[in-house]
């Protein structure tokens, strides 16, 4: 944006000692948020929603997720590992769900508490919502941020149809905080760690979309923590448990592709994975599709175990989930249970926080904010663009000739980096050998 306005920040790191500039992650990114400089890939913060695509793509390994260090468990004498399911879902059945939490306290943790004990309360909050806005015929879930970044930079007009509500995460946090601090516990000295299986999570507790407080002290990679308690587990106490109830099959499911949307009334969808995502919303933008009621839209294959910290096949993960389920589903849950989140009234209080007041359309094709000069500048793309050549081989370090055309009237790019309109200039050999270094053949260096 020409204002210089950052909406927007991401998880996702390039190591540029690993970095190759070989395209693979630009040619993937679905919202054109990479490019290729000085023979490495570069992320814009605008642009970028945390899908997590290029870092499954990358071939040389050279995207990570930043994580808050581990050592911060050590600033708090209560610590809460806030725990999903999909995290259960990375481990064989043979090992107990208390082994796990067994492993998670000798790490550190003095309490865990499952993101999923929400699940009855989100379920309240969607159905407020839905029931307030009639006006409405197709709702989405707001459950993968990813999905809302995505909405908010790609699909502006669909921001209304997002469920105003924030991530499950907030809400457990919340919960869990409130508990302690009516136990005589200071809030100071209670911190939250949340267990994500992706990027997009982590952008949520860092820069949420609502833009109100978080009560989530630090993110922890699931793939981090797994390997850790993997080791651990040959040798845990067995006999640990969460402070809280325990599960339904409902909450167990609630992270998978259609464990969410079947427990609304009408109408309900399910669809994940990135190019099913994209594809949905192009057509409910385009109003090609009729789907009243609430659709559930999961970035990732498979819904949260398809995850890219996730360390486990999403597929034997979620069949894990299933099977756990089954046994939940079995247990004499009232033996296990201490207190239940589901006796306790959902608050106004917690609607409150829960309520996003606004989510605000983050279109990339903004180019100004004067609406002349915005436009100006969309017909001189326009004008650039045609005069390109159309193919598109990203050898520009852009995705496209229509990303070159938008770099160029940003001025972050110029006409010469085109190898097709200056050939044989020595500013075109310049310009390529700005954005593939000097391994690049040009007269120069053969």
């Amino acid at each position: 944006m020409a204002s210089g306005e950052t909406y927007f920040r991401h998880s996702l790191r390039v190591n540029t000692d690993l970095c190759q500039g070989c395209t693979t992650c630009m040619r993937t990114c679905p919202t054109g948020a990479i490019r290729i400089r000085n023979g490495k890939a570069i992320v814009s913060d605008n642009k970028c929603v945390d899908c997590g695509e290029c870092m499954k793509v990358c071939p040389h390994k050279a995207i990570y997720i930043a994580q808050d260090d581990f050592a911060l468990l050590e600033n708090y004498q209560y610590r809460v590992c806030l725990v999903s399911t999909t995290f259960i879902g990375q481990f064989e059945e043979k090992y107990k769900t208390r082994a796990i939490y067994s492993c998670l306290k000798k790490l550190g943790f003095t309490h865990i508490f499952e993101v999923e004990h929400e699940v009855s309360h989100m379920i309240e909050l969607y159905n407020r919502y839905m029931d307030a806005h009639p006006e409405i015929e197709t709702f989405i879930s707001p459950y993968c941020p990813a999905v809302t970044r995505l909405i908010q930079v790609r699909f502006p007009s669909l921001v209304d149809n997002v469920i105003h509500v924030r991530a499950p995460l907030e809400l457990a946090s919340r919960v869990i905080t409130k508990r302690l601090m009516d136990e005589g516990i200071s809030r100071d000295s209670i911190g939250v760690f949340y267990v994500t299986p992706c990027a997009a999570k982590i952008a949520a507790v860092k820069y949420p979309v609502s833009g109100k407080e978080t009560y989530v002290s630090g993110v922890i990679n699931m793939d981090f923590l797994y390997n850790k308690v993997l080791l651990m587990l040959h040798d845990s106490d067995k006999s640990a448990q969460p402070i809280n109830h325990a599960l339904t099959t409902r909450d167990v499911l609630w992270p998978l592709s259609g464990g969410e949307a079947p427990h609304f009334k009408g109408a309900h969808y399910a669809v994940d994975g990135l190019r099913n995502v994209l594809n949905f919303l192009e057509r409910l933008e385009d109003e090609n599709v009729d789907a009243p009621g609430l659709v559930e839209m999961r970035i990732c294959d498979q819904g949260c175990v398809g995850g890219v910290l996730c360390t486990q096949n999403r597929f034997v993960a979620r069949k894990r989930l299933e099977y756990r389920a089954k046994l939940f589903d079995r247990l004499e849950r009232s033996k296990l249970r201490e207190t239940s989140s589901e006796d306790a009234p959902l608050t106004e209080d917690l609607v409150d926080v829960m309520t996003i007041p606004e989510i605000k359309p983050r279109s990339i094709l903004k180019l100004n904010d004067d609406f002349r000069e915005a436009f100006k500048m969309a017909e001189r793309m326009k004008k650039i663009e045609n005069a390109l050549p159309g193919v598109n081989c990203s050898a520009c370090g852009a995705p496209s000739c229509a990303a070159l055309a938008e770099d160029i009237v940003r001025g972050e790019a110029t006409i010469d980096t085109c190898i097709f309109i200056n050939r044989h200039s020595q500013a075109s050999e310049d310009a390529i050998r700005s954005i593939w270094g000097d391994r690049v053949k040009t007269k120069k260096n053969t």
